[in-house]
């Protein structure tokens, strides 16, 4: 009886002992991060032949974690971190639209217009004239430092994301290695603290699911199935450049390949309604564009959904600023011999983006789309905001001052081409050039190529020394194109317009072209104005314009009219040929556009308002922006403070609770000590019966 009490002392001793020191290590590791409490599990000890217990065992050591509530905590993770990276980049974007000092966009814009109403008033003063410039020179700045801003935003972005992918990449090495180690381990209670530790880790930058195998290893995917670890075997992700994935129709025996250029924060999805070739011609299949993944189409000026051509490098498309042309497999300038059908599709990504690459080397596009509920896409943690950040908010800032920029350049531009400045004008040479001088203009490259119309173009001659009107003509293109006398863009070239030119005002205007764009020099003893224009070619191609450049991050004053404020056109040539002394025509036009709706050309489709109300509704969508990715964060991020709350309940270490435990088993300790001394006794007393 001795030697069982002695025995169920001994184990007891040890038993509490080991519970002291599992009890210490809580203690020691209570600022440990991921530690996980861990709880001594005892079970009792007895034989079959006798219902006496023999003492107790250790069953086990086991971790504090509950799972389901460790899942809960992992998705909320990727949630509050996508809301936080949100909101801490949208509210810098804010401050860029914040119209709350004296040098905001909107108040810049006031101060715009109210120059231009001064000039209407004083259309010859100097002063005033200067002012104005001064103005707009103010307000391309702006515009410019705005530009700058954003794209400098989009720039660290997208060295984030870089730099994120590199992180995710090093995790999901680090699990796997982990993986090995624990399923080799048979107290592996620290590598699975440390392995859930990395899996909060990179729940932060992408949207995870965890599965728990038998051995004690994890399968980790991402939410929408891609695998990142399988056992000991981890997966990637890889930065993908610029690219076009082709999904043609099982009749389809198309054979070339579309080539794209520039660059859109969207995805364009493509999809041929019609078949037919890549001429670019009547005979040439159609298509139309989606940015969303083809949930909308872009439209057209009507709302309807526009179409575009397929053409050869000769003909190109262009949507959202990307260039899009079919070539051979081996030559982008060769035409494919075989044709589109309808229903082929492309999917185009003119960005840099993310793949997932598969146990084989492939790559799958996991790049978040417009709206971050596309399937196959990521779609929660820091990663996915990232990349949302970039394309769906920046890319659309930038294309709505882009979009707000070219449409205050293009109308003043327009209204200001037509007028006359205080001199007549002995030569000009234009601030837009093409790209082939050979092909109709609507073909040409030239920026401003979709805004221009068929319509005639006058031009008013003046002797040099007397100031005497000569003539005013209207510009003739019979010479070029017999029976047609008026523009037409898609028939004539900026070839075509120089020739007309030298045609028309011949021994008195010579028109060239220098570098792509249009020179129009008077002979000796001769000046001229322009007088009408109803087509547009004159602010296309940037003759006799007040502004330069067609972006946010382009538009100045032009150098013609910054270097002689005489160029400013306040006046017009009337119908006598004459530009009278104080007319403020082109003055009170040029002012008139505060007031008057204009087109807004985005992305997705054309917009109407005014200049005004369109940036003041884009400094509203930022604000509202912001604060929406603001309150979204708050919410995230108390949710998962609950969550933690919980799991620090659950899981971690309460000091006050492991020392009240250290002090039970102290005293258990000394009472299995007593246990021991007592059957000590008890045997010296057997020993002495003897």
């Amino acid at each position: 009886m001795s030697d069982s009490l002695l025995s169920i002392g001994q184990s007891a001793l040890s038993n509490f002992q080991v519970a002291l020191n599992v009890h210490g290590g809580n203690i020691a590791n209570a600022s440990t991060e991921g530690y996980v409490r861990r709880v001594v599990n005892f079970t009792e000890d007895t034989v079959s032949t006798s219902r006496l217990g023999i003492g107790a065992s250790i069953q086990g050591i086991v971790r504090a974690l509950d799972s389901f509530l460790e899942r809960r905590r992992l998705d909320q993770t990727s949630a509050s971190s996508y809301a936080e990276t949100l909101s801490n980049n949208l509210s810098q974007v804010q401050s860029l639209f914040n119209d709350s000092s004296d040098t905001g966009i909107s108040t810049l814009l006031d101060t715009y217009w109210d120059t231009l109403s001064s000039l209407a008033s004083n259309p010859s003063d100097s002063a005033t004239r200067t002012e104005a410039i001064s103005t707009a020179q103010s307000l391309a700045a702006t515009l410019a430092d705005m530009d700058e801003s954003l794209a400098a935003m989009a720039s660290s972005t997208e060295d984030a994301i870089g730099s994120q992918v590199k992180s995710v990449n090093s995790i999901l090495g680090q699990l796997a290695d982990y993986n090995k180690a624990i399923a080799s381990s048979d107290e592996a209670s620290g590598l699975l603290d440390q392995r859930d530790q990395l899996l909060r880790d990179l729940a932060g930058y992408v949207d995870i699911k965890v599965t728990t195998q038998d051995d004690g290893q994890v399968r980790v995917t991402t939410a929408e199935g891609q695998t990142l670890v399988d056992g000991t075997a981890a997966y990637s992700f890889r930065l993908q450049s610029p690219t076009s994935t082709a999904a043609l129709t099982a009749g389809s025996a198309f054979d070339g390949k579309l080539y794209f250029e520039g660059a859109s924060s969207n995805e364009l999805t493509i999809e041929f309604v019609t078949g037919g070739d890549c001429s670019g011609g009547a005979t040439a299949a159609t298509f139309k564009v989606s940015l969303d993944g083809g949930k909308t189409w872009v439209t057209d000026e009507s709302g309807a959904t526009a179409t575009f051509t397929a053409g050869d490098s000769d003909h190109k498309a262009v949507v959202d600023g990307v260039s899009l042309w079919f070539g051979t497999q081996a030559d982008e300038d060769a035409a494919p011999a075989t044709s589109i059908a309808a229903g082929d599709k492309w999917d185009v990504m003119p960005k840099t983006g993310v793949s997932w690459v598969t146990a084989t080397g492939g790559e799958v596009n996991v790049t978040p789309l417009a709206g971050n509920d596309a399937a196959n896409r990521l779609s929660g943690g820091s990663l996915a905001a990232l990349f949302t950040l970039r394309d769906e908010y920046l890319g659309s800032y930038q294309d709505s001052l882009d979009a707000f920029t070219e449409s205050l350049v293009w109308n003043t531009n327009r209204a200001h081409s037509q007028g006359a400045g205080l001199t007549n004008l002995s030569t000009v040479l234009g601030d837009y050039a093409v790209e082939n001088a050979s092909v109709p203009l609507d073909q040409s490259g030239l920026h401003w190529a979709d805004y221009l119309e068929s319509g005639n173009l006058s031009i008013a001659l003046y002797d040099a020394d007397t100031g005497e009107n000569l003539s005013v003509t209207a510009l003739d293109f019979s010479s070029v194109t017999p029976g047609t006398s008026s523009f037409d863009p898609s028939v004539h070239s900026l070839e075509d317009v120089r020739d007309a030119l030298n045609a028309t005002y011949p021994g008195q205007l010579t028109a060239s072209i220098q570098d792509g764009r249009l020179q129009i020099a008077a002979a000796d003893g001769v000046e001229f104005q322009f007088a009408e224009d109803s087509s547009g070619l004159l602010a296309g191609l940037g003759v006799n314009t007040f502004w330069s450049g067609t972006d946010a991050g382009s538009i100045a004053v032009s150098d013609a009219v910054s270097s002689d404020p005489s160029r400013l056109c306040t006046a017009h040539v009337n119908g006598a040929g004459e530009v009278n002394s104080g007319d403020n025509t082109t003055a009170l036009a040029l002012s008139a556009l505060a007031d008057a709706t204009l087109d807004f050309r985005l992305a997705g489709g054309i917009s109407s308002d005014t200049i005004q109300g369109f940036m003041t509704a884009l400094a509203a969508k930022t604000g509202s922006d912001a604060s929406a990715a603001s309150n979204q964060a708050t919410y995230a991020a108390t949710l998962l403070e609950d969550l933690d709350t919980q799991w620090e309940s659950t899981s971690g270490v309460n000091l006050d609770e492991e020392l009240t435990r250290v002090m039970q088993y102290q005293q258990y300790y000394q009472a299995a000590a007593k246990l021991i001394e007592t059957a000590g006794t008890m045997f010296e007393t057997v020993l002495a019966l003897k």
